[in-house]
């Protein structure tokens, strides 16, 4: 048995649950997929991960050939009556299950069960709960060696951080500006040469252009950088190992000597919202089950309360781990965009990035977070002054 299907019968057994049932069509699920292998699978598979038996595969006869080696007691249908018959078959014992659903459809990257599916196992009785934990347990655990791999890339990503913002300095001192496509292409650069992966080149952003979140720079579409402006450098970058964890920063900074009371005031809100989620974090992890909605709502309620919420648009933090974007398939840091109800649990990593988008310039600050033996350990670094750049 695989150190998967092994982890699934722990995880239900711990939990609760009598089984996980998986839905794919056209190797829709990715779980499946990587189980099964990556044979095309044309018609409707089901998967029945059982916590005190041994798992059960129900397939169409066409797709039986490529299964028929798997870890599953295999059954096969013709028909679709006799698809709904073997399914009901099968689950009539179940009184508890997981089934990839969120609360109201709100997490889109779990909720991938389709309504008849859901409809038909909750007709026979049976109560029907979110796999999302299931999945971050399965999915975005880092181990050791991933950790390693995350501290690494966050030491590579801070220096380049700090080889940008004295650029800028040079720039404004020799030519009197410095300019964002160029020191987005400079960060590329050394990301290339220090054999570093991105999947899109980093967001270097110039007052009000620091209000959208999203805001790239382009070679047609770029602003100067003169004494005086504030810059939010945004970057991400893993190592060049599909393994690799992502390291993903946001840090700021103003083209002066000295930084202005305004920019250090609203900077002073996201660093100690943070402060906030983190000792949110360390006091209650290892007392309870903590939520990722709970973190954003500690972090937006602190914004709040110092008269910044309506400006801040977007989730506290994201998920990380070694997907191809830094974005990360376990839970977020969210109560905003979506309610995340899955738990923080040991061995996974996500970011806290706070931010303050005013018309006359935005503003975020970002930091990676590992969970380990139930503390918050930052491993990303932490911004704990704006960077006068020409200081």
């Amino acid at each position: 048995m695989s150190k998967k299907l092994e982890d699934i019968k722990e995880y239900l057994l711990k939990n609760g649950m009598d089984a996980y049932i998986a839905f794919s069509y056209e190797n829709s699920n990715t779980l499946l997929k990587e189980i099964l292998g990556k044979h095309f699978l044309t018609r409707k598979v089901f998967a029945f991960f059982n916590r005190d038996k041994e798992n059960y595969l129900l397939v169409n006869q066409l797709d039986y050939p490529f299964v028929k080696d798997s870890d599953f007691k295999i059954f096969v249908y013709k028909t679709y009556q006799e698809m709904l018959a073997l399914e009901k078959e099968m689950i009539k014992d179940y009184k508890r299950v997981l089934v990839d659903i969120s609360e109201d459809g709100v997490i889109p990257s779990i909720s991938t069960a389709d309504y008849g599916s859901v409809n038909f196992i909750r007709n026979q009785g049976i109560e029907v709960f979110s796999s999302g934990d299931l999945l971050t347990y399965l999915n975005c655990r880092i181990d050791e060696k991933g950790f390693l791999s995350m501290q690494e890339a966050c030491r590579i990503n801070l220096h380049i951080k700090d080889l940008a913002f004295e650029k800028i300095k040079e720039d404004i001192l020799n030519r009197g500006y410095s300019d964002e496509y160029e020191i987005q292409k400079f960060i590329a650069d050394k990301y290339e040469e220090n054999d570093l992966f991105f999947d899109e080149p980093p967001i270097v952003a110039v007052n009000n252009n620091a209000s959208n979140p999203h805001y790239f720079p382009t070679v047609n579409s770029s602003r100067k950088i003169y004494r005086g402006d504030v810059v939010l450098i945004d970057m991400w970058c893993k190592l060049k190992n599909k393994d690799s964890i992502y390291s993903d920063i946001t840090w700021m900074g103003e083209a002066d000597e000295n930084v202005s009371l305004n920019v250090e005031k609203r900077f002073n809100v996201l660093k100690n919202s943070i402060d906030f989620a983190l000792l949110y974090l360390h006091d209650n992890l290892s007392k309870r089950d903590v939520y990722g909605y709970q973190i954003d709502d500690v972090v937006r309620n602190y914004i709040r309360d110092k008269g910044y919420d309506k400006y801040f648009i977007h989730r506290t933090g994201h998920s990380i781990f070694s997907d191809l974007s830094p974005h990360g398939k376990g839970v977020n840091i969210d109560d905003y965009e979506t309610r995340d109800e899955r738990r923080i649990i040991n061995d996974i990593a996500f970011s806290l990035e706070p931010g303050i988008y005013m018309d006359d310039f935005g503003m975020r600050s970002e930091t990676d977070v590992f969970i380990h033996d139930n503390v918050p350990v930052i491993v990303g670094g932490r911004q704990e002054k704006v960077i006068p750049i020409l200081k």
